[in-house]
């Protein structure tokens, strides 16, 4: 079931490649794929070879990622530089994954990481809804840690002070190393990387840096390739924030038949993203100050009646396109 799944998984989200002629090939093309272990990715011929068969293999055109190394797979005309990791998985949602540690990354680990959360993207719809999609699906599905929920010490747009990387991260890729330093702009009490602790003001305490809610959420936009701002989450008259951004739906009057994956749905002061719509249930994405960066999954009739979720955000007029668009991963 397992294997069916993962195959389920990648078969929505091979690109539709020609079939190339088996005699000859007009162009040489060379292509980067990046995989987890246990991942597939589908070719457009079956004479392809692996030239590592322990990092990847090779059958029926379909390329099974094994163990963590880089190899190239090709057919004499198309090649396919190979990259697997095991620094992040296919998508799951797993209730019992451990917080990240400090320093858990080395520099050339997280830039493998952003490389990764990149190709995906792109791969997605880099500026689509599916493009965004797959921000918040990395760091929900794929990392492998959770990050624990940091009360904001400010935002680098709005009223706030004027603070970068605490509670929020309005960069490209993840806040890993001590690289990203040079991009942070003004800070309070850090900089310090995701994993690593904080005095957090709201609390008085000693906290593992991480998200906020609405952190969260801008993030996942900027990465898909919407510079909406560092905004908070709303409502607030007289200033924008998140729930500006669509159509703003109370959750008693929406059309669950127009609700897509990557609406965003918030109560006061709070924001989160739907990251996936099975049936009648919507599975969404939020940092929760009751229980850090999660997933919590929602029949439709609970949500409308009796969770604290209060409207629906429709962003088919923010997103525009919808990418390589898929309700589930």
């Amino acid at each position: 079931m397992i294997l069916i799944a993962i195959l389920s998984v990648v078969a929505i989200r091979m690109n539709a490649l020609p079939r190339l002629a088996s005699f000859a090939c007009e162009s040489k093309n060379s292509t980067e794929v990046y995989l987890a272990v246990d991942e597939y990715y589908f070719l457009p011929s079956e004479h392809y070879a692996s030239e590592n068969i322990f990092v990847a293999e090779v059958k029926n055109s379909i390329i099974y990622g094994k163990s963590a190394g880089v190899t190239s797979v090709s057919d004499g005309c198309d090649t396919y530089t190979v990259h697997v990791s095991d620094l992040y998985t296919v998508e799951t949602i797993d209730m019992d994954k451990p917080y990240l540690p400090c320093n858990r990354y080395t520099k050339k680990e997280a830039d493998s990481l952003d490389e990764a959360l990149a190709y995906l993207i792109n791969q997605a719809g880099y500026e689509t809804r599916a493009g965004a999609l797959e921000a918040a699906r990395f760091m929900t599905l794929r990392f492998p840690y959770k990050l624990e929920y940091f009360y904001e010490s400010g935002r680098l747009t709005g009223d706030n002070y004027h603070v970068d990387g605490e509670g929020r991260y309005y960069h490209k890729g993840l806040y890993l190393s001590e690289s990203k330093y040079d991009e942070i702009m003004v800070s309070l009490e850090g900089p310090e990387i995701w994993g690593c602790e904080l005095y957090e003001t709201d609390t008085g305490k000693m906290t593992a840096n991480g998200f906020d809610c609405s952190g969260f959420i801008s993030w996942a936009l900027l990465n898909g390739g919407f510079d909406c701002g560092d905004l908070g989450a709303g409502p607030v008259g007289g200033v924008e924030d998140l729930t500006d951004l669509g159509q703003l739906e109370y959750v008693w009057n929406v059309d669950f038949d127009k609700v897509k994956a990557g609406d965003l749905v918030g109560f006061d002061g709070h924001i989160g993203m739907i990251i996936g719509i099975e049936g009648d249930h919507l599975y969404i994405a939020e940092a929760y100050w009751v229980k850090d960066l999660q997933v919590r999954i929602f029949e439709i009739e609970e949500f409308v009646n009796s969770s604290p979720w209060m409207y629906v955000i429709l962003m088919d007029d923010y997103y525009q396109e919808d990418g390589d668009y898929q309700a589930m991963w």
